[in-house]
């Protein structure tokens, strides 16, 4: 969130309660997002608009910040704080310990984007960065009602993937699941590069094989799922 192109001080004095609120749960990332968004009043197609902003805004990390130079309006610089970044210069009503609060920025973002209907404040909206992220964003809403633990993935290898102690091909066995299974996916990590399968990458996701109850680390290249498992499940 760059700058405001209509500062909303007076508004945001009057609607946004500083009272910082707890956090949401125990999500991260994307389900952070889509959380505290929905939590703030954001619904329907805004409520997907408003994650997939965040996204491409601090990756949906409450601790992210960005400092410009200056410019006009700011000539000390500014920066730009939180899941929406919230600016500092254009919205110094907001604290920074509101901004830094998932729930708090959430709530700022709701009225700054007068509840959903307002975009243009934010540079990734107006560039067109978020649409990248709407897919991700379409299905962390989607989870709001499926949490993360009910997220699956289908075995691509042939005729078994196995399943190891570790994120990588040095570790362990534990088990295996045959191809066409349905495998339940709890988190992902880094691990060794993998470079068959369908997506080559050092992704390894943690699963649960129902069919055995083998659980551990599959490379996430042999795995298919609806969306980038990354944006469906936490890190491990």
């Amino acid at each position: 969130m760059r700058r405001l192109l209509y500062p909303l001080v007076a508004l945001l004095a009057a609607a946004l309660t500083l009272v910082v609120p707890t956090a949401a749960h125990a999500a991260t990332g994307i389900d952070l997002c889509a959380q505290t968004g929905y939590a703030a009043g954001f619904r329907g197609n805004s409520l997907v608009t408003a994650v997939a902003i965040a996204m491409a805004e601090s990756s949906c990390n409450p601790s992210a910040s960005g400092y410009n130079p200056a410019g006009q309006g700011c000539p000390n610089g500014s920066t730009d704080r939180g899941l929406w970044q919230i600016n500092n210069c254009w919205h110094p009503e907001v604290s920074d310990t509101c901004a830094y609060n998932a729930q708090c920025n959430a709530n700022a973002a709701y009225t700054i984007s007068y509840s959903g209907t307002y975009w243009q404040p934010w540079s990734t909206y107006n560039n067109g960065a978020y649409s990248g992220y709407l897919s991700a964003a379409q299905a962390a809403v989607n989870r709001l009602g499926n949490p993360p633990g009910n997220v699956t993935g289908t075995i691509l290898a042939s005729p078994s993937l196995n399943i190891r102690s570790g994120p990588g091909t040095g570790y362990g066995s534990v088990g295996s699941a045959a191809y066409g299974a349905v495998v339940n996916i709890t988190c992902y990590t880094f691990g060794e590069y993998v470079g068959g399968g369908y997506w080559p990458s050092s992704t390894w996701d943690r699963i649960t094989n129902p069919a055995t109850g083998a659980t551990g680390y599959a490379a996430d290249t042999w795995i298919s799922t609806t969306y980038d498992v990354k944006t469906m499940v936490p890190q491990c």
